[in-house]
């Protein structure tokens, strides 16, 4: 024990003898020793033992004793500009540290306290605070933590964090986590500013697309990219509507964000609804100030401002997970379609119950369709059909239930393509065919 306290005193010598700091950057070299001990504490004691050493060698005329003493008066410690003031000796006058430049005192608890006034904008239970330090500062840091060769200590960013948190718990009593905060709290000592990065907030749910000739993301007009020309009437889009815009714009409004992404489980046509019980989505906030919405209240006021066009069902609040779920499972899980189908030759009922017979469970290989060759690479998937029933004939036109994996292209399935998708249904009966109209009606959960 005692060649280890040796250690600790011979370490904290050498560290007055290179550097003027202050009690906290002092202290913080040795942050690891000692339990419930501020940095502070811990220099200022390192400081005073020092002081007590330098004494007894005064009296001899130890130049280096008077050296450390003159070095640690510097720093305004009182015990040691008393000590030199008793032995008739010359007092230093007080220099900022060399280390924080004071930015460990007043600075701090300025940044500090201008975060709590910037947090009154934002909803929030906890936070987690970050800081900008200047290179200089850290640079310096890396070479006195060389020079003393130690590993006792902590990183300024860490002891600036730690008490800009403190003084933020204490104003506001809300806790730090440091896994998942509500908000980012970043004090940036470059610009003496505090910026507030709120943590995004994800809303699940399902949509139902109740009408055809609207896309599922918003399209960008091809002409102008976006910016706004005289083909798109200056709007920058393809299409006026989307769903994305429909469900995320009352959802940025309601919890106050700088933006929303939208992300969809698979997506369907411009020509297809979607309907029964809808396809899954997350809607990911981006930086909100609101973070407690009444979730059903927000989905009563999109379907009404929807009018008819979307309607959004379950919503509940969920994770980041979600959305790498939504994603894989869009090409896995099944789906229901309804399509209503129109031969070129009209086919009795009986001809067309082959299609339920021939698949049953067949796998389809499909190239990717023609018409998505141009924004989709050119590859072959295996797709599966667990079930085809055909539910009514008339004349030249019949209606078809398909029970089928995510990712097959269904309109293909039954045109098959110009021979990119096979089994198809026209290849099967023998006729053209062409998709009237083509429904989502179930998206297996």
């Amino acid at each position: 024990m005692l060649s280890a306290a040796s250690e600790v005193i011979e370490k904290a010598l050498k560290l007055a003898e290179r550097a003027t700091l202050c009690d906290k950057c002092f202290g913080r070299f040795f942050a690891n020793l000692g339990y419930a001990l501020s940095n502070e504490t811990r220099g200022s004691s390192l400081k005073t033992i020092i002081c007590m050493i330098a004494s007894g060698l005064l009296s001899k005329g130890d130049q280096e004793a008077l050296d450390v003493l003159r070095n640690v008066a510097k720093t305004g410690f009182k015990v040691a500009r008393e000590l030199l003031v008793r032995n008739g000796l010359e007092v230093p006058e007080v220099s900022s540290c060399e280390l924080c430049g004071g930015l460990l005192y007043e600075p701090l608890q300025r940044l500090a306290e201008k975060a709590v006034a910037s947090l009154l904008e934002y909803d929030f239970n906890t936070y987690l605070v970050g800081c900008k330090i200047p290179g200089s500062i850290i640079e310096k840091e890396d070479s006195i933590r060389s020079y003393l060769e130690v590993n006792w200590g902590e990183s300024i960013k860490r002891e600036v964090n730690r008490e800009a948190s403190l003084i933020i718990m204490s104003k506001t009593g809300k806790k730090p986590d440091l896994q998942r905060p509500d908000v980012l709290v970043v004090l940036d000592f470059h610009k003496m500013d505090v910026e507030i990065k709120p943590s995004p907030i994800f809303v699940y749910g399902r949509y139902r697309k109740l009408v055809r000739g609207i896309p599922q993301s918003r399209w960008s007009c091809s002409k102008c990219r976006g910016v706004g020309c005289p083909e798109c009437n200056w709007t920058g889009k393809r299409y006026e509507l989307s769903v994305e815009e429909l469900i995320t714009k009352p959802i940025i409004e309601a919890f106050e964000a700088r933006g929303a992404r939208f992300h969809g489980a698979g997506r369907e046509d411009i020509d297809v609804r979607v309907l029964g019980s809808g396809r899954p989505f997350v809607v990911e906030v981006v930086e909100p100030k609101r973070r407690f919405i009444n979730l059903e209240e927000l989905q009563r006021r999109i379907n009404e401002r929807s009018q008819g066009i979307v309607e959004v069902l379950g919503l509940s609040y969920t994770d980041r997970s979600m959305i790498g779920k939504l994603k894989l499972s869009a090409k896995v899980k099944k789906k229901i379609y309804r399509a209503l189908v129109e031969m070129e030759e009209p086919l009795k009922r009986e001809k067309l119950e082959a299609l339920s017979k021939y698949f049953q469970g067949t796998a389809i290989k499909q190239w990717t369709p023609k018409r998505v060759l141009h924004r989709r690479a050119d590859k072959l998937r295996t797709k599966k059909v667990y079930e085809v029933r055909v539910v009514d004939v008339k004349d030249r036109t019949f209606e078809v239930w398909i029970k089928c994996q995510g990712g097959l292209y269904v309109k293909e399935l039954i045109h098959g393509d110009e021979g990119r998708t096979t089994p198809s249904f026209q290849e099967v009966l023998g006729t053209k065919l062409k998709v009237l109209e083509l429904d989502v009606l179930d998206v297996e959960d």
